[in-house]
């Protein structure tokens, strides 16, 4: 099993990096677009969950696709931040709130939630149709993986949380879907080979 350094040089390895990454982080910086760049990191989860080796995808609309891949693309990136970075955050937001550590609370929301996403798209969790009875089935086994192997998850998740404060202080909040994004890039291919 390669370690987390080694999984990030396989990464940056990859054929078109560079055009992937960009065109990842500038929708990242976009709100609501950047759910197209969400919905890229889902279509690699699944993609390596068909595949052994790793392999960046290409982007949809690099390859001429129909409207019904950018639209399930766009749908797969909303329910994915919606149901793993989003509400979590909200909700360690709301709890630690309560004690006046609102920042402390997005903090533990964005450690946990990052391996979440990871695991949910590697284990082709996510669907269409998607339903509001499903949130609940999926936090629980997605979770229940998480907490089962937190040890392995312990430092892309730290390193995850690092590089989220570092970015923050450079771009607005308003804008924090790009570094989301170029962290959940590293975090997917990991966070596979564990599942």
């Amino acid at each position: 099993m390669k370690n987390f350094e080694e999984i990030c040089c396989g990464v940056v390895k990859q054929p078109k990096f560079i055009k992937n990454v960009t065109i990842g982080f500038i929708l990242g910086l976009i709100p609501i677009i950047n759910f197209f760049a969400f919905g890229y990191l889902v279509k690699m989860g699944k993609q390596s969950a068909k595949n052994a080796s790793l392999s960046l995808p290409d982007w949809p609309c690099a390859k001429g696709n129909s409207k019904n891949v950018l639209i399930e693309n766009f749908s797969l990136g909303m329910i994915a931040f919606f149901e793993f970075i989003l509400i979590p955050c909200l909700l360690c937001f709301a709890l630690f709130g309560l004690a006046g550590l609102e920042t402390f609370g997005i903090c533990i929301g964005l450690f946990i939630s990052a391996p979440a996403f990871a695991y949910a798209t590697a284990s082709d969790t996510l669907k269409i149709p998607w339903n509001a009875f499903v949130i609940l089935t999926d936090f629980a086994k997605v979770y229940k993986w998480v907490i089962a192997h937190y040890k392995k998850l312990l430092i892309p998740s730290a390193l995850f949380l690092c590089f989220q404060i570092v970015i923050s202080f450079v771009i607005p909040h308003t804008l924090m879907g790009a570094p989301i994004f170029l962290g959940l890039l590293f975090m997917v291919p990991y966070v596979k080979q564990i599942a």
